[in-house]
């Protein structure tokens, strides 16, 4: 292949520093052992038969078996084990996709299992021994907890597009009537309560629905506006098939926190939490107003 990359059997040989004829000689030997020839050599011109460029693909793929052989090899027992991840929706409309391919191409020693719920049901699920880790919005407390806080997602107001100005012109407009949030007791739902709170009214018509997709679904089919974390919609919202509505009242952002019970975790476990935290401020490092907080 480094014959192919430089042009010629020369500047290969002086990059591995050996003799041009050990280079010939070993693509001769290649060339008897396989039964054809791999390059044309034509006076200036060295080019590849068919049977090389098939070759150059054969190697290329050799290159990566062996590189993930290597990494293997240089995995340690810490980086070896089963590792439960359970995670709430925002997570899995979001980043969680990427890293687990991450974590399978990089440590294929490392076998995630996923589940997703809400964060109630997340911190029993991480209590009792069920997950590993829980990618979740509370901080948790206790003895064993480690708790590590990430960057938040913001909040915001999504609706329908092209639906009547007036309906959307003053936040009491949008509570008067259907509004869709997560799942009752969720921070995103803790938020709605506070702002019918502060905004002097009831909390009306409340559609609480553990999954972005059936939020979506709902706004989409104008059964209500939604109060929700933004990035997990920012595809849609990129497509105008959502909308961001703006209004004077802040909103608390969403928090995400990456907990595991240390007298339960294994070096893989600890790892894996890392490596999520930081995968998650990566992500949301990356996200431009209005879908990052302030």
């Amino acid at each position: 292949m480094l014959v192919v990359e430089l042009g010629s059997f020369r500047a290969a040989a002086e990059r591995l520093h050996v003799s041009q004829a050990t280079i010939s000689n070993r693509i001769a030997a290649l060339e008897e052992e396989i039964g054809a020839r791999v390059f044309i050599r034509d006076p200036g011109d060295l080019r590849l038969t068919p049977v090389g460029l098939r070759l150059i693909s054969y190697g290329e793929r050799m290159l990566e078996l062996q590189s993930d052989i290597m990494q293997l090899g240089r995995t340690d027992q810490k980086l070896l084990g089963g590792v439960r991840i359970g995670v709430i929706d925002t997570i899995v409309h979001t980043w969680l996709v990427g890293f687990v391919q991450h974590l399978q191409s990089s440590y294929p020693g490392i076998e995630v299992q996923l589940s997703a719920e809400s964060t109630e049901r997340l911190n029993r699920s991480l209590r009792d021994g069920e997950v590993d880790i829980a990618l979740q919005t509370d901080q948790m407390i206790g003895d064993g907890v480690v708790s590590r806080s990430c960057l938040p997602m913001a909040m915001g107001w999504v609706g329908r597009p092209g639906d009547p100005l007036e309906s959307r012109a003053d936040l009491r407009a949008i509570l008067s009537g259907p509004v869709a949030t997560m799942s009752r007791g969720s921070q995103p739902y803790l938020v709605l309560k506070d702002v019918y709170k502060r905004a002097g009214m009831p909390m009306g018509r409340v559609h609480c629905v553990n999954s972005i997709s059936a939020i979506v679904r709902l706004v989409k089919c104008g059964l209500g506006n939604a109060m929700m974390p933004l990035p997990p919609v920012k595809e849609q919202v990129d497509r105008g098939e959502l909308e961001i509505i703006h209004f004077d009242m802040p909103l608390q952002p969403q928090a995400l926190v990456v907990s595991y019970l240390e007298s339960r975790a294994s070096d893989a476990i600890r790892f894996v939490a890392e490596l999520a935290c930081e995968e998650a401020n990566r992500y949301m490092r990356s996200m431009p107003p209005p879908f990052a907080p302030e």
